[in-house]
C-alpha cells in the first residue's frame, strides 16, 4: 500500500483528471449551470485512488494543501480574463496535476528515506 507511485501512474491519473475537468465544465457550460463545480468530483476520485492504492498520509496532506492552494490562486487569476467555465476547468486540472506531482514526489522521497534506514 505504501509503495512509491510510478510517474506513469501519476501521469495517467492526471490525464483522467484533465478529461473529467474539461468534459465536466463543458457540460456545465452547455447547460449554463455555474453553481455545480466539478472540482469536488475530481477530489473524490483522487481520494478513492489514494485510499485504494497508495495510503501514505504525509504525501496526501502535502498534496491536498498544494492542490487547494493552486486551485484557489488560479481561479482568482484566470476568471476575469477567461470566464467562469474555462477558468474553473483550467484551474481544476492544474490543481489536480500539482497535487499528483506533490504526492508522487513526497511519496518517492519518503520511500528513499525508508530504504536507506533498513
Amino acid at each position: 500500500m505504501k509503495c512509491a507511485v510510478p510517474w506513469s501512474e501519476a501521469a495517467l491519473v492526471a490525464v483522467a483528471c484533465w478529461a473529467v475537468s474539461g468534459l465536466g465544465y463543458g457540460v456545465l457550460a452547455a447547460l449554463d449551470e455555474p453553481h455545480l463545480p466539478v472540482a469536488p468530483l475530481i477530489g473524490m476520485g483522487l481520494v478513492q485512488w489514494f485510499w485504494a492504492r497508495h495510503r501514505f498520509w504525509p504525501a496526501s496532506v502535502a498534496a491536498g494543501l498544494a492542490g487547494a492552494a493552486v486551485l484557489f490562486a488560479l481561479v482568482d487569476v484566470l476568471r476575469p480574463g477567461l470566464g467562469r467555465y474555462v477558468a474553473d476547468a483550467l484551474a481544476t486540472g492544474a490543481a489536480a496535476t500539482v497535487a499528483l506531482a506533490v504526492f508522487t514526489l513526497v511519496g518517492r522521497g519518503a520511500g528513499r528515506h525508508r530504504d536507506a534506514a533498513h
